[in-house]
């Protein structure tokens, strides 16, 4: 351990140092974004539906999925007569006990009509990529760009991890998050299309550096990086997804699970810690930010809260999670597929597949979370699934191999018998 200490210790610099440069972003977005422009973008998608009021979607194709997020994302920062300080750093949102999109629209129409209300828990750095384009795009093409993006970045992440992992397994890690998930809706909802840019882009960087037999000092700093980068731009979806990759790349690779749950830690902590930094960064632009009400509390309802929506039981939140991913749309082509091509599968070694225990471990301490959100929240379960089919391919091929290497040397020692028998 006493070996890692330098890169831990430039990891955290590195960490430090990013808090200010979000700080700074955030802080000064209202500067470069017209506000004007921007709510005149939110009618137009009303108007051609694009955007859709109330609980209920009519366009599935492009206004299914987390409706309640995409609005929201929309209306931060437009908070009229208030500076980009505020604006970027206390994230003001419009409210009322409505639907978000029916809270959007109205304050589309005038923004001094509605009630404000702050959601500086988080950074909402997916804003530094979308506002800007909200502000000189139609709503719809930044939709596209959107799926633009994963698409890029979902090419890119295969390749990588077939070079590393092989294409069989590839192909295991992937199809459960493509048919067990939404993940094919994801670029509808723009906060989820830019976490999930981050894992796939993170997680393609970190498995090159792998292949390509970077130090594990910076393997590290790459997962610092990547945990402190999550953060800034997540809402809480996903974040087990992305540091069980990187564990998962280092076991296969044969680097060892003492380094892979070093990264899986620094990964977490740079992500705790930049959370950490929003709520003083909130709490110093805004004094009346009450960490206590507006954090902690949160944070323990998050975890053992009472909802109509959670079960307390141990278990609860991962059954959950798991049967939402099995019950998919996804699962009509998959398991098709799955026994008309009879894929070989053996029972993964733990030393493989133990990645996947990681968003499991995450369930369970944000059980209410978990089950409150289990539609989104199912994302990392279909990841894990796919950790462990692509470990099972794995052994499948070791084992066919070995087979392979079996009956090569007893065909080779029957021809040397028969040959010393013709002798």
């Amino acid at each position: 351990m006493k070996r890692y200490f330098p890169a831990i210790l430039l990891a955290g610099l590195l960490v430090a140092a990013l808090q200010p440069v979000y700080f700074l972003l955030m802080s000064n977005l209202d500067r470069v974004i017209s506000h004007h422009r921007t709510w005149e973008h939110i009618r137009d998608a009303f108007d051609s539906g694009v955007l859709e009021t109330s609980f209920h979607s009519k366009n599935f194709w492009i206004t299914g999925g987390d409706r309640f997020t995409d609005c929201y994302s929309l209306g931060i920062g437009l908070q009229p007569a208030v500076g980009p300080a505020a604006a970027g750093i206390t994230a003001s949102r419009p409210v009322s006990e409505r639907h978000s999109c029916d809270d959007l629209k109205a304050a589309a129409t005038d923004p001094t009509s509605v009630t404000w209300q702050r959601y500086s828990r988080y950074w909402h750095g997916y804003r530094a990529y979308a506002a800007p384009l909200a502000s000189v795009l139609p709503i719809l093409v930044l939709k596209l760009l959107n799926l633009m993006v994963l698409v890029v970045l979902a090419v890119l992440f295969c390749s990588e991890a077939a070079k590393l992992i092989g294409v069989a397994a590839t192909i295991g890690l992937c199809a459960p998050v493509l048919f067990m998930s939404d993940f094919v809706r994801i670029w509808q909802i723009t906060p989820h299309a830019i976490s999930t840019a981050i894992i796939l882009g993170g997680a393609a960087i970190f498995a090159a550096a792998v292949r390509k037999r970077a130090t594990d000092q910076v393997l590290i700093v790459i997962a610092a990086a990547f945990g402190s980068l999550f953060n800034f731009v997540d809402f809480l979806v996903n974040p087990p997804w992305m540091p069980m990759l990187l564990a998962f790349f280092l076991v296969v690779a044969g680097r060892g699970a003492p380094i892979a749950l070093i990264c899986v830690g620094i990964w977490f902590s740079a992500y705790g810690a930049t959370w950490a930094a929003k709520w003083v960064a909130a709490f110093v632009v805004e004094p009346s930010f009450d960490i206590k009400a507006d954090v902690i509390d949160t944070v323990l309802f998050r975890i053992g809260g009472d909802n109509v929506k959670v079960w307390h039981f141990p278990l609860a939140a991962t059954a959950k999670v798991f049967t939402n991913a099995f019950f998919s749309w996804g699962m009509l082509i998959l398991l098709p597929v799955l026994l008309t091509f009879r894929i070989p599968l053996r029972r993964p070694s733990l030393a493989l597949a133990w990645p996947a225990l990681i968003p499991v471990v995450w369930f369970e301490i944000l059980s209410n979370h978990s089950q409150i959100h289990a539609f989104f929240v199912s994302r990392s379960a279909a990841a894990a699934i796919g950790v462990i089919a692509a470990a099972a391919l794995m052994a499948a091929r070791v084992t066919d191999a070995r087979q392979v290497f079996v009956a090569a040397r007893r065909w080779s020692s029957r021809e040397g018998f028969r040959a010393r028998e013709i002798q």
